[in-house]
């Protein structure tokens, strides 16, 4: 239980720590501050919170007066309640550099401004259709100023609304709610019919309320209530038009019942008005019989009936039109993901090839460098030091190397290298059958036949330099005595089968 103190030293001191926050701040204008931290509170439900959220310890409050001294801070607007206070905000925040003296006063007039100014713009904000509301911020993501704006400016489908939020995309008010917006539109028909629809109940038009603080209470009400008890509420400090309408309110039932019922109205917004004048109140209509009450409430029932399944009809389609939404977003979403990942690793791939080929060409030209350097000469091409290390194998595997490279023609003329291969195995095959036969020791390269099947394919001539026929200018002359019988054998086996392949 909260604890707050007086130093009045009056009857009202004992009923404060009787009753708590909530009887502290039924007094007029009464403010309370913490004693531990120094914050000021207006309201008993905000005492009574901070002494629920930090423990016992930050339970006891003390009353101050209006005219009490605190510091505002120029550059942020941040209160600070004790000079000490003052010096440790300054420590803490660069930003906090120049402190004005002020007074409880002006911080009450403060958070009065700042709740009027958040009571407009939820005034706003509930003008326009909560559910399109909810999914333009909820589901496309708009800020909830903007999104109101484009509603309250369309007034039709979301796709209107979001059409509204593209064209004015640029506006540098788009997400500011200022005072001068609000005015004008808190004023327009469609506002006042917003929230004259929102209302469950329709009322009565009631006689203009001209009543205003001040104003003492009406002759009847003074005359209903208990002249000694009055004098006692007011000995505790209360005004006597709290305490008048207090007593009037609970038909004289005891000092209890009435500062109870002053300490549960102390921030009704009307507590320091008159009460109405009984005489102007209207009379009551006269109460319906059983029947017409049942008939009545049926009929009620039976509205209210239609219109929760008409709510809940409206709530599922929305709700599934939303899902779908939602669903499709994220698809989009995902989709957008894969293909920046994609383009990522592509990019990644690209670099880390660039750099293996920059690292690449570094070493090259570093071990050319370093050939100059030690044999004093350009160090062999790739296809010298390709053909070098060709010569230096057996003849079998330079054989198989050179038929090899014949098969780059397989896609590009097939039937050439169906013919190239045909010719070479007629050659081998005859040197093979008759190696004494000088007239199969030698080719000529000028012939016709040699140079549209042997020639062209790069590599033919290769696989007859194995098999022992040099080159001689314009013949090719078999180099050995007798022909090597096993190679011309191997070669005949490996001709064969590339043949079939093709």
């Amino acid at each position: 239980q909260a604890q707050c103190s007086s130093s009045s030293g009056s009857p009202q001191g004992v009923e404060l720590r009787a009753q708590g926050p909530a009887a502290a701040m039924a007094a007029s204008q009464m403010v309370l501050k913490c004693s531990k931290t120094g914050r000021v509170f207006f309201s008993s439900e905000e005492a009574t919170e901070h002494a629920e959220a930090f423990g016992a310890a930050y339970a006891n409050f003390e009353e101050v007066s209006l005219d009490s001294t605190v510091w505002v801070c120029v550059e942020t607007g941040r209160p600070a309640y004790t000079e000490a206070e003052v010096q440790r905000l300054k420590m803490r925040d660069p930003d906090s550099k120049t402190f004005e003296q002020k007074t409880v006063a002006y911080l009450l007039e403060l958070q009065k401004k700042k709740s009027q100014a958040s009571e407009r713009k939820n005034r706003f904000l509930d003008s326009v259709d909560q559910k399109k509301l909810m999914a333009l911020t909820e589901v496309k993501g708009h800020g909830r100023a903007r999104a109101a704006k484009a509603l309250h400016f369309t007034r039709s489908t979301l796709e209107a609304a979001e059409k509204w939020l593209a064209e004015h995309a640029g506006d540098q008010d788009l997400d500011k709610l200022s005072d001068e917006f609000l005015d004008s539109v808190l004023s327009s028909p469609d506002v006042v019919m917003a929230e004259a629809a929102s209302g469950d109940v329709v009322m009565e038009a009631a006689e203009p309320d001209d009543r205003k603080e001040g104003d003492p209470n009406p002759d009847a009400v003074k005359e209903a209530v208990n002249k000694e008890m009055l004098q006692q509420i007011m000995d505790m400090g209360f005004p006597e038009l709290r305490a008048e309408k207090a007593l009037y309110k609970t038909d004289n039932a005891g000092l209890d019942h009435a500062v109870n019922w002053l300490a549960e109205h102390a921030e009704d917004k009307d507590i320091d008005l008159p009460l109405p004048d009984p005489a102007k109140v209207p009379p009551p209509k006269p109460k319906m019989s059983k029947e017409e009450a049942e008939a009545k409430a049926l009929e009620l029932q039976k509205k209210l009936r239609e219109k929760r399944l008409a709510e809940e009809k409206e709530s599922e389609k929305e709700k599934e039109r939303m899902r779908v939404e939602s669903t499709k977003m994220m698809v989009e979403a995902s989709q957008r993901l894969k293909e920046e990942e994609r383009v990522r690793a592509i990019e990644q791939i690209k670099r880390e090839k660039e750099e293996h080929e920059k690292h690449a060409a570094e070493l090259k030209e570093k071990l050319r460098n370093d050939y100059i350097e030690r044999f004093g000469c350009e160090p062999p091409t790739e296809e010298e030091v390709k053909e070098k290390t060709i010569k230096e194998k057996s003849s079998k595997e330079q054989l198989v190397f050179h038929l090899g490279r014949l098969k780059t023609y397989k896609d590009s003329d097939k039937e050439g290298l169906k013919t190239c291969l045909s010719t070479l195995k007629i050659y081998i095959k005859n040197l093979h059958e008759n190696p004494q036969d000088p007239k199969y020791k030698t080719l000529k390269v000028e012939n016709k036949a040699f140079q549209a099947r042997i020639a062209p394919f790069e590599g033919a001539i290769d696989v007859l330099d194995v098999m022992g026929f040099e080159n001689k200018g314009d013949v090719l002359q078999q180099r050995k005595g007798v022909p090597d019988g096993w190679l011309c054998g191997n070669a005949i086996k490996f001709i064969d089968l590339m043949i079939s392949q093709i």
